[in-house]
């Protein structure tokens, strides 16, 4: 123990405690008074806080019966109560002296008890109070030598402090004995100067009635109000001594000599005695008539000696207020009578010195007023449940916290308390806010949050991590970084050698434009947040204001799910609709598995205000309470309402500081007749109505333009338009209407803003906006300011066209309209756009399609791409009849008849889109048959083959460009059609890639020629063919590269990798599906996004990849697919995902709901049917379900004949379609088995000699064996199997591998090899289990069972030896361990 040292205890007299430490925090003075310190004013609030803590219980106790602790307290008869204190100190002793310690410290306390021994000569007794500083007589000294030693202190410190205990009017007090080392004749710790500093470290304090009174204590029976107010008085004699460091109180403050029958008695007085002095007079009628005026002028000066030596003013005045409690009825109302609330306000004091033990800065309020903090107006239980969001974003997940609530209940300030609380943690904190006055403007809140991250690169841009951002956000965006510029400006300075930067307004599918920034911005998320050691916080205020396409590119923010990414936002949730956007993107990532965390703000009760008011006035809560009555009475507890009434109530006077008394005052009287309105706007309103006129008309000006506005547009309109506006807004600034921030005014509250937009007279806002609109506008396009054209066209809208009184104004705006509208589709911003344009239509004058038929015709096009975007689908029927109806020619017409096919397909009215695709391409010229026969398809394919014969891929790569306006139309329609004929029309499909080959071959190169070449080569490879066929699909991505037609990769890709399956090994070609997938997600093509990760996923299950491999992946899937919402890509997925569980044995769980395989069936969607069915037949194929191998197997054959697409997942259809005939053709031996068996082998063998041996080697050899087993060639069969099995294990299929042991096994057991068949069936169950088909090898198991159980009779002790031979199950899974 005394290695490793310990943690001591001691307890020492309250005078003791005050003078050692206040040796410790002797700062040197030699004056008069010392001046207290911060380490001894803390240490001692924590002796004052336990006292009243252990009275206040008493007291408590008291008041219900019980008195046990209230008889323990000193009584009346003991007017020294500090005598009666005891403080606990708590130290650690050091290694050296922990023996010493521990026995000094033992003998000390078993001495306390002893009563005072007598002193040697030339000492008197009297003086013992001070200390013991003369040596004891020798007799008793040689007894007691070891165990006590006298104080340290000199004499003139102990005359001192008897003469300060003779004041009081107390009789000496018993000795103090310290402990000794007998060895070193050495002090303990406690006695050395150095260990002084151990009297700051007080663990608790107690007052306790002297040891001589605690005999023959008589019992309470009550606890009057009057003895309550004793024991105040008298604690707070005892504070006044422990804070002063030691001196006594002085006479003025000690009472009056009276008799007893002029005191109210305590509970433990002497009855005998007849005179005490007491700290409770009877009450009086004057306290001037019965205490001298000697005495007052002595309180006065008394406290005034407290504040010299240092104490703070509040401090101070708790004293005080404790001592002239005394008075009762005629006490200050600020008196205490309540001991509980004197422990409160110590503890306040303790827990926060800067609010209420510290003076005011009386000089510094003077000039500013009341100052409503952060600190003060935040709420503490809400900021730690962020918190809390934000430490779980940290450790890598991704987190949404939502603070909801009305207008004015501190969700901004509670926003920003959590902003400035990460920027001190080192965290990136990205904040923007959505404005109901600026939804015209795309991408508002979110650029401006973004811009501030690219403010910090730009500042830190040497920096070796800045490097690192921006080489990783080069290599993730690439050449499409310019779409991200158009909506973060300041990336533009940073990704500055980037080629692809140039502005330029392109024809582009707007899906996928607008898919294509959710995936860049996505994609600067993952960079941001992968770079950064904390988490990335993107704050949004107001979202209930967002736009429709911020709530996109948010939903796809948070569904993406990034780690360490943390989104807070601030909605107000009563002026939200139940249908609002915001709303169902909660419901999404809550779907998701997304954390979310709802904090719902309401307006503060009674005793939050009165918390609130406390912190505000650095008052404690008692005293603000009726104040705070007040002020929730009239505010209702409404934060925003709160703050501003307190600040008014400061500019009014009713709330001041008084210099004399340090500290805040109000007329509650006065602020009880205030007449308020109920509403914080109309609070607002009466604020303002108050200024100058010059400053009320600039904030109407400025309201005119939402929360915010930059400073450039006001100083325009200040120049053009002759107003008045920066100077009077500088008088609004000071009076914190509003804030001059980087270049920007913003309104300190939107309340304000709505309270100056609503002053305005509704007829004079119109004119306003048209003016203000007109004047910026032209400015703008002068200037080619984007953001300023945005917001004077806005403004000029929100005039409408009732504001327009010249006629010409009304093609002028829009034009506008338009101009503004094509740029927000460069930005990819339909919602805008599409308001843009709509609003350019309503400004149109009368007879606008025969006067302005090119304008009229451009607008209504692009808003129909818009709406089509936004998927306004109740838009479209109104934009498309206008055109359709006053178009004046077909060409004129041909983009609103594509929106219309796009929009068609989108809704999922595939059929629909065919024939209206069909009508438009055969006015074109180009006729598509609707149900061809082979002979037609024949024909066209032998004309297209002659056409391209003897055209090198070198001068395709280098052909002309299509310039015949109709057949770049044609072109377009028939890429969009390629999508469709394969879903309902497959027949068709090959006709639609002969007509692309020969317009680009006839006509030249277009943008969409590389899809024509990619589904050429698919088709070739169909047909046979698939060398030439691979040769196309690389010709179509290189001629992809060379066009630079980025926005159709990922479908050129993907159809590609279709047929590279074939001639590359399975799982190396799947890889760069990666590739298509990421490609189309830049050109934010969703729907071959999608099916690239499907195939992806679909192919490592073929592939043999472990099946809890590919279940994981097929679930990652699904969650991306769902995130983007394409139903069709979904439905495969889920397919595949149930027929994994079912390969796995999951049976609880169902990925295919039934309703999804009704309404498949009742579409009669070819392309879904077929994939359904192959899914069914594969699923009873490998469970042994033999009835239900023939009903989908005639299904498939059935739908199998109709495909002309070449797609890696016919490696396994043709596999098992061709196995399931066989066995099927063995148990019904009908012709039609046979048939369809050859036809998949012929097709199997042909990929197998043109294509990768890799991948069909063993399957077309298990198709083989199984083809010699029909026709009984026994050898043969055995001779093919073995070579499956083989190649199968060579080229790591180890799902072929399984399956070629398992047909082997079936085939010995037929023939009557009952030994080769165990050994097979061993083998194919082990694999299978390796595989992960763990509910395949129970099935294969129960299989054996019944197969061999009938054969021996169940007798399985007969079985072959090599039957027990399951060497490898033990390891794999002990759920699945068999024996055979």
């Amino acid at each position: 123990m005394a290695a490793l040292g310990f943690t001591m205890e001691k307890t020492v007299p309250l005078r003791q405690w005050i003078k050692g430490a206040s040796r410790s925090v002797r700062s040197g003075n030699t004056g008069a008074a010392e001046v207290a310190s911060s380490e001894y004013i803390s240490a001692s609030l924590k002796i004052a806080v336990a006292l009243a803590e252990q009275i206040s219980r008493a007291e408590k106790l008291g008041d219900l019966g019980v008195y046990r602790d209230l008889e323990l307290l000193p009584s009346r008869a003991v007017s020294d109560w500090a005598g009666c204190v005891r403080i606990r100190l708590k130290a650690k002793a050091s290694e050296t002296r922990v023996a010493q310690q521990d026995a000094a410290a033992t003998k000390s306390d078993e001495l306390l008890d002893l009563q005072p021994l007598p002193f040697a000569s030339g000492t008197n007794g009297s003086n013992a109070a001070s200390g013991w500083e003369h040596e004891f007589d020798a007799d008793m000294n040689e007894q007691l030598k070891t165990f006590l030693a006298s104080f340290d202190a000199d004499q003139h410190e102990a005359s001192e402090s008897e003469a300060s205990r003779n004041r009081y009017g107390q009789g000496p007090s018993a000795p103090v004995l310290r402990a000794v080392d007998v060895r070193s004749n050495s002090c303990c710790a406690w006695s050395s100067e150095a260990d002084d500093l151990y009297y700051l470290n007080v663990d608790s304090a107690e007052i306790r009635r002297p040891h001589s009174e605690l005999h023959g204590i008589s019992s309470c029976h009550g606890d009057a109000a009057s003895d309550k107010l004793q024991r105040i008085y008298s604690l707070g004699l005892v504070f006044y001594e422990l804070f002063s460091m030691g001196e006594a109180p002085p006479p003025g403050l000690m009472g009056i000599k009276a008799s007893k029958n002029a005191f109210v008695s305590l509970p433990f007085a002497d009855e005998n005695e007849s005179e005490v002095y007491t700290s409770q007079p009877k009450r009086r009628h004057s306290r001037a008539s019965h205490r001298a005026a000697g005495e007052i002028g002595v309180s006065q000066k008394s406290f005034e000696h407290l504040k010299f030596i240092g104490l703070p003013g509040p401090l101070c005045n708790l004293i005080f207020n404790m001592i002239d409690c005394i008075d009762g009825d005629f006490s200050r109302d600020e008196c205490y009578t309540k001991i509980a609330d004197i422990a409160s306000d110590l503890q306040l004091m303790l827990d926060k010195p800067s609010k209420f033990l510290q003076d005011l800065d009386l000089e510094k309020l003077s000039l500013s007023g009341l100052q409503l903090s952060e600190s003060v107006l935040s709420r503490q239980e809400e900021f730690e449940s962020i918190q809390s969001c934000y430490r779980r974003s940290i450790s890598g997940s991704c987190e949404l916290a939502i603070i909801s609530g009305e207008s004015g209940t501190g969700k901004s300030w509670l926003a920003q308390r959590v902003g400035t609380y990460l920027s001190e943690q080192g965290g990136i904190f990205l904040s923007g806010k959505f404005d109901q006055m600026k939804q015209a403007k795309p991408f508002a809140a979110l650029a401006s949050a973004f811009d501030q991250y690219c403010d910090v690169l730009i500042r830190e841009r040497d920096a070796d991590w800045v490097e690192l951002v921006v080489c990783k956000l080069q290599v993730a965006v690439g050449n499409d970084a310019c779409h991200l510029i158009k909506i973060i400006p300041k990336l533009g300075r940073i990704l500055t050698h980037n080629r692809s930067f140039a502005d330029s307004y392109m024809d582009q599918n707007c899906l996928n434009a607008l898919q294509r920034l959710c995936y860049l911005l996505c994609q600067f998320v993952e960079v941001i947040s992968a770079c950064s050691m904390v988490s990335v916080t993107l704050f949004m205020d107001d979202v209930q204001w967002a736009d429709e396409a911020s709530i996109l590119v948010l939903n796809r923010l948070l569904m993406k799910g990034h780690r360490k990414f943390f989104f807070l936002g601030c909605i107000r949730d009563n002026e939200m609709k139940e249908d609002h956007l915001f709303r169902k993107l909660i419901e999404n990532i809550r779907l998701f598995g997304i954390n979310t965390t709802i904090i719902e703000l309401s307006c503060m009760d009674i005793n939050t205000l009165n918390e609130l008011m406390s912190n505000l006035l650095c008052l404690p809560p008692r005293q603000v309470r009726s104040l705070s009555e007040i002020v929730h009475k009239k505010t209702k507890g409404n934060l925003l309402f709160f703050s501003q009434l307190m600040v008014s109530l400061n500019r009014d006077g009713l709330l001041r500081l008084n210099l004399s008394r340090g500290r805040w005052v109000w007329d509650e009287e006065e602020i009880q007749s205030i007449r308020l309105p109920d509403n914080v706007a109309l609070c607002f309103s009466k604020g303002i109505s108050k200024l100058p006129l010059e400053v009320q008309s600039a904030l109407h000006t400025l309201s005119m333009f939402g929360a915010s506005t930059k400073c450039q547009y006001i100083e325009a309109l200040e120049s053009q338009l002759n107003l008045q506006l920066m100077e009077p807004l500088q008088v609004a600034a000071a009076e914190g209407l509003v804030s001059n921030v980087k270049g920007s005014f913003h309104f300190c509250h939107d309340r304000i803003q709505e309270a100056s937009y609503a002053m305005i007279e509704k007829q004079d806002r119109c004119r306003y906006h048209l003016t203000f609109g007109l004047c910026l506008v032209k400015l703008s396009i002068n200037t080619a300011d984007v953001d300023m054209l945005f917001t004077a066209v806005n403004q000029v809208n929100l005039g409408g066209p009732s504001a327009v009184l010249v006629q010409e104004d009304f093609r002028i705006i829009a034009e506008y309209n338009l101009v503004a509208g094509k740029r927000a589709m460069e930005m990819s911003d339909y919602s805008s756009a599409y308001g843009f344009f709509n609003h350019g239509i309503s400004f149109l004058p009368k007879n606008h399609w025969a006067d302005h038929y090119q304008l009229s015709l451009e607008l209504f096009e692009l808003a129909s791409q818009s709406a089509l975007a936004i998927g306004n689908s109740l838009s479209l029927g109104h934009l498309f009849g206008e055109v359709l109806k006053y178009g004046r020619c077909f060409e004129d017409k041909l983009n609103i008849y594509f929106i219309i096919v796009s929009s068609l397909a989108y809704m999922a009215k595939v059929s629909e889109a065919f024939e209206k695709g069909r009508k438009i391409l055969s006015r074109l010229g180009e006729d598509i048959p609707g149900n061809p026969s082979r002979e037609v398809l024949n024909h066209e394919i032998q004309q297209t083959q002659s056409i391209i014969r003897g055209i090198s891929e070198d001068d395709i790569l280098n052909y002309r460009l299509m310039t015949d306006k109709n057949k770049l139309a044609a072109m377009k329609f028939l890429s969009k059609m390629q999508h469709i004929t394969v879903m309902v029309k497959p027949t068709v499909h090959p006709f639609v890639t002969l007509k692309m080959v020969r317009l680009t071959i006839l006509h030249g190169l277009s943008p969409v020629s590389p899809i024509g070449f990619a589904f050429f080569g698919s088709l070739l490879a169909k047909l046979g063919n698939i060398q030439l066929g691979y040769k196309f699909v690389l010709m179509a991505q290189r001629l992809l590269h060379k066009l630079d037609a980025k926005d159709f990769a990922g479908e050129v890709i993907g159809a590609g990798i279709e047929v590279q399956c074939f001639m590359e090994p399975l799982l190396a070609a799947n890889e760069r599906r990666t590739e298509g997938e990421s490609a189309a997600m830049t050109a934010g093509d969703l729907q071959y996004a999608c099916l690239n990760r499907v195939l992806y996923c679909l192919t490592l299950l073929w592939g043999g990849v472990n099946l809890s491999t590919v279940h994981e992946e097929i679930s990652k899937a699904c969650r991306f697919i769902k995130e983007q919402g394409h139903k069709t890509s979904l439905f495969i997925m889920l397919t595949g995902q149930s027929t994994v569980l079912t390969l796995i044995g999951n049976e609880s769980v169902s990925a295919l709901e039934d309703e999804q395989s009704r309404s498949v069936h009742e579409n009669k969607n070819p392309h879904q049917l077929l994939i359904l069915s192959f899914h069914n037949l594969y699923r009873s194929f490998m469970l042994h379900n033999d009835h239900a191998v023939r009903k989908h197997a005639e299904e498939f054959f059935e739908l199998k004949k109709n495909t002309w697409c070449m797609f890696s997942g016919s490696i396994v259809q043709t596999l098992i379609a061709g196995l399931a005939a066989f066995q099927l053709y063995r148990e019904t031996r009908y012709p039609v088995w046979i048939e369809r068996a050859s036809s998949c082998t012929s097709e199997m063998k042909i990929w197998a000699e043109q294509g990768s041996t890799w991948n069909f080697k063993q399957k077309f050899l298990m198709m083989e064996a199984e083809d010699h087993f029909c026709n009984g060639n026994i050898e043969g069969a055995k001779e093919c199997y073995k070579h499956a099995i083989a190649y199968a294990k060579l080229h790591k299929f180890i799902n072929d591998e399984a399956l070629a042991s398992e047909l082997a096994a079936k085939f010995y057991l037929q023939t009557g090899d009952l030994s080769s068949s165990i050994e097979h069936f061993v083998l194919a169950h082990k694999k299978y289990i390796c595989w992960g088909a763990l509910e395949k090898a129970d099935r294969l198991f129960s299989y054996i069972n019944e197969k061999f159980g009938i054969l021996l009779g169940g007798h399985t002790s007969q079985l072959p030896s090599n039957s027990r031979d399951v060497h490898g199950l033990d390891e794999i899974d002990p759920r699945k361990r068999k024996t055979l």
